[in-house]
């Protein structure tokens, strides 16, 4: 009998301090994405995986560049698409269109505060370049649920 899919280890530990995408090697970090299926065949085509390190730097570089050019003092986000370019995180997105709870600040100087259900610091803490969590935010004027 074959093991199921969700038996299968998806972070390798016997390989080095990275994986493959330039993310580390601790096996804490929320797998969404592509699937073995998908990385099997990208070997066998000779395809590198993407480096998520640079491809989160350009953005963030990219959304800053773009405040500075504008003399804005930030951006303010609330739609959970532009969360996830700026942030790389996900978070309840189809809900979140409904009923809005998270919020993005980028400052103009790059730091970056993002607003989140009060339990859930675990779906940015993976990117340094998110420097703040803070809990409590709700478009609609109300506390949130957690």
């Amino acid at each position: 009998m074959q093991p199921h899919y969700r038996d299968i280890r998806k972070i390798d530990p016997g390989r080095a301090d990275r994986l493959g995408d330039n993310t580390p090697n601790d096996a804490d970090r929320i797998e969404i994405g592509p699937t073995q299926l998908a990385f099997a065949e990208w070997a066998a085509a000779g395809l590198d995986l993407p480096d998520l390190q640079a491809m989160r730097r350009y953005r963030w570089e990219r959304l800053t560049r773009h405040v500075v050019e504008r003399d804005y003092a930030g951006l303010l986000l609330f739609d959970p698409l532009n969360i996830r370019y700026a942030t790389d995180s996900t978070n309840m997105q189809l809900w979140n269109t409904r009923n809005p709870f998270r919020a993005l600040l980028l400052c103009a100087d790059s730091y970056m505060v993002i607003w989140d259900y009060k339990n859930a610091p675990f779906l940015t803490s993976f990117n340094p370049l998110v420097r703040e969590a803070r809990s409590g935010a709700a478009a609609n004027g109300s506390k949130p649920a957690c």
